[in-house]
């Protein structure tokens, strides 16, 4: 999940040949979404709430959330981009884990809106990332 998403976010990876454009994010993002029917499936086999168990996040639940926050985006970011958008339908487990997620004490005091997360990720893309942009709001 994560290296889709920062491979649209920043064009490419290092090392590699650097893909960048419409094309390129639609691949991106087709990975990312392949990757996550792995997290689907894991969450419908353990049949609990969360990765970490019934009652509370683990660590998984934590390190993937940032990453899930920021899912729904990418059609702010890349506003021509539709085939950007969270396929939700295809993942009700998911969609679940996120609600609950929201809802979680440390994750909640910290959650950004959509239009705020995309706000910062517009200026990323541009190559001029904001990193003060919550101080002038």
């Amino acid at each position: 999940v994560l290296m889709p998403i920062m491979r649209i976010i920043f064009g490419g990876k290092r090392g590699q040949e650097r893909r960048e454009g419409e094309e390129a994010r639609a691949a991106h993002w087709a990975e990312c979404m392949q990757n996550l029917e792995r997290f689907e499936t894991e969450l419908g086999q353990r049949k609990t709430a969360f990765f970490g168990g019934e009652d509370l996040p683990g660590y998984l639940d934590y390190m993937m959330w940032p990453w899930m926050e920021r899912i729904e985006i990418f059609p702010l970011i890349f506003q021509d981009e539709p085939q950007l958008a969270y396929q939700s339908a295809k993942f009700p487990l998911l969609n679940t884990w996120m609600s609950k997620m929201k809802v979680d004490p440390a994750v909640e005091q910290y959650i950004l809106d959509d239009e705020t997360q995309a706000k910062f990720y517009r200026t990323v893309v541009s190559g001029s990332p904001n990193y003060d942009l919550l101080l002038n709001q």
